[in-house]
């Protein structure tokens, strides 16, 4: 009889994680016999619901985890619908379940999806004992280029690979799924403006208002190859630096908005909103040319121009990230506002120093694609 998935946290019971955690292998002889719960990233996933799961057994066993993450979907109807519209459950529970041994990812004890009946379940291991980032704070140099040179050589080894273009269920970024954020940008642009315009100087509230609805064309060139594994939301609230087990330097986060498109729409993302803005315009252009030299390894044909040229217009299209989010964002929430106000004005500073607005007339204005 097939595991049944939670519906709400508290189904997550002491035998039902002793079942996932045997059939996913984590368990062979011990039971779990009480787990206690403590819900973690409140006002950071606000697609998902999170529970990291201490656990007591009937007997010592080798390798048997002593906490885990427990993932769900939200049990807030707005965001679980715009989540499932998109398919971001579906697509993170397949990247756990078929991908992450080949990712910078936790660890999977067990994942399980029911599209039908909107369920889906992840049980993770549990990185909490790692050093998290802090994007309001901001990346250090050192870790900026630690992050830009492990995700080079992760984006040069899914670069153009038959294996990655079978993986047809991870979206490309002119998937109608993906252009959909042109409405969720159009939608959020004047409570955005509203709330963190007076922040922002005219020329940079322009570039926002004259983005929203170039948006698809955007993502419709980005979309083009060579295409790589996309993390999607490779922001610093969303990578580890270390592993529990000292196995590698990354672990990564909510794989929810990945896909398949041009490498530097990653870097491009982190480094214009991930990082203090003195640090990113004394290194980025070295750091670019690091990333161009490992994945041109892989792909003699990808010039150093090309990825100059994809970086300034990925750094115009993830603004974005604020937009929507400060469209939405609760003003009761403190550090949820300080996030937007830094991402907004950061990732504005990188697009007017590199002049990347003067992309815009280059694309077309279009409708928005609704759902149906």
């Amino acid at each position: 009889m097939a595991l049944s998935i939670p519906a709400v946290m508290s189904d997550v019971t002491a035998a039902w994680l002793t079942a996932a955690l045997t059939e996913g292998g984590a368990l062979t002889s011990a039971s779990i016999v009480s787990e206690s719960k403590e819900t973690i990233g409140v006002g950071v996933g606000i697609l998902g619901e999170l529970a990291r799961v201490t656990l007591e057994y009937d007997r010592a066993e080798a390798g048997a985890p002593k906490t885990v993450v427990v993932k769900l979907p939200t049990q807030d109807p707005g965001g679980r619908g715009v989540a499932q519209l998109l398919g971001f459950y579906e697509k993170e529970a397949r990247i756990y379940h078929e991908l992450a041994p080949q990712l910078a990812a936790p660890r999977n004890y067990y994942s399980a999806r029911d599209v039908a009946a909107d369920r889906y379940v992840i049980v993770m291991e549990d990185v909490g004992s790692v050093r998290q980032g802090n994007q309001v704070e901001g990346a250090s140099a050192a870790d900026a280029e630690l992050l830009v040179r492990e995700m080079a050589a992760m984006h040069a080894r899914w670069w153009e690979r038959a294996e990655l273009a079978a993986l047809d269920w991870l979206p490309t970024l002119n998937a109608p799924q993906m252009l959909m954020g042109q409405g969720a940008t159009m939608v959020a642009l004047d409570p955005f403006l509203e709330k963190f315009g007076p922040d922002l100087t005219e020329r940079q509230r322009g570039i926002a208002v004259s983005l929203a609805p170039r948006v698809m064309s955007m993502m419709q060139s980005l979309a083009e190859g060579p295409r790589t594994f996309l993390h999607g939301d490779l922001r610093l609230d969303n990578i580890f630096f270390g592993s529990t087990d000292g196995s590698r330097p990354l672990t990564l986060i909510d794989w929810q908005i990945s896909g398949r498109g041009r490498g530097p729409f990653d870097i491009a993302y982190f480094l214009s909103q991930s990082i203090d803005v003195d640090a990113r315009r004394a290194h980025e252009h070295e750091w670019l040319k690091g990333y161009h030299g490992a994945v041109s390894r892989k792909d003699t044909g990808y010039s150093w121009e090309e990825c100059w040229a994809d970086y300034r217009a990925a750094t115009l299209l993830c603004a974005v990230y604020p937009i929507i989010a400060g469209g939405s964002v609760d003003l009761g929430n403190e550090r949820g506002v300080e996030l937007v106000r830094q991402m907004a004005r950061r990732s504005l500073t990188a697009i007017t120093d590199l002049d990347a607005d003067e992309l815009l007339s280059s694309y077309a204005e279009q409708a928005p694609l609704l759902p149906g």
